[in-house]
């Protein structure tokens, strides 16, 4: 399958977490990890969504196996962030998971999350002092540039995906259908909001 394709998947993937409609992600990101099986970021998402629709065991069989992909030679910032540091924490390896999360503050110090992520490690292993800098930090971060609603986000990011995959030949069908219907729900439910 093309790069546009996987590009679109992954995008509508993301958008169901934003959208917290995880039984939908859990379709995408598979259809995305059977094309594009090498991403501890998709890997990431995948536990994000079995976790929540309370597969614990393929939670933290994804988690993992993205940790694994991560620590493998993945070296792209956000795969440091979610592939690695964020893998490490929920499967209980605190302190790999803070010496992550300080690496990925040292290469992108301007997002905010990575500052957030950094002060709930430093806590967890007892840096009492680096985790209230790291959440001043992550506090300053979002004054100056306050996150979008995750919801209005998540709509965005779906409708571009969905756009995509409708221009993309050979596309699976049933994943159109899936993002036309994931989209159409999101837009009833959160339109209010997002209009604001």
């Amino acid at each position: 399958m093309s790069a546009e394709y996987c590009r679109a998947l992954y995008e509508a993937a993301e958008a169901s977490i934003c959208l917290m409609e995880y039984s939908y992600g859990v379709t995408l990101y598979r259809e995305y990890l059977a094309y594009c099986p090498e991403s501890p970021g998709a890997w990431h998402g995948l536990a994000i969504c079995l976790e929540a629709i309370g597969n614990r065991e393929g939670s933290l069989g994804a988690y993992e196996r993205a940790l694994q992909l991560y620590l493998g030679g993945h070296d792209d910032p956000q795969d440091l962030l979610w592939g690695g540091g964020w893998c490490a924490f929920k499967l209980g390896r605190y302190e790999l998971a803070y010496k992550l999360f300080k690496e990925s503050a040292r290469r992108e110090p301007g997002y905010a999350y990575t500052w957030l992520s950094l002060a709930i490690a430093a806590f967890k292993v007892g840096n009492r002092n680096e985790g209230e800098e790291a959440m001043s930090k992550y506090r300053a971060l979002i004054r100056e540039r306050p996150y979008k609603r995750r919801v209005c986000e998540g709509i965005e990011m779906l409708s571009n995906a969905h756009n995509s995959l409708r221009e993309i030949n050979d596309v699976n069908s049933s994943i159109i259908r899936l993002t036309e219907e994931l989209l159409r729900k999101s837009i009833t439910n959160h339109s209010f909001e997002c209009n604001q």
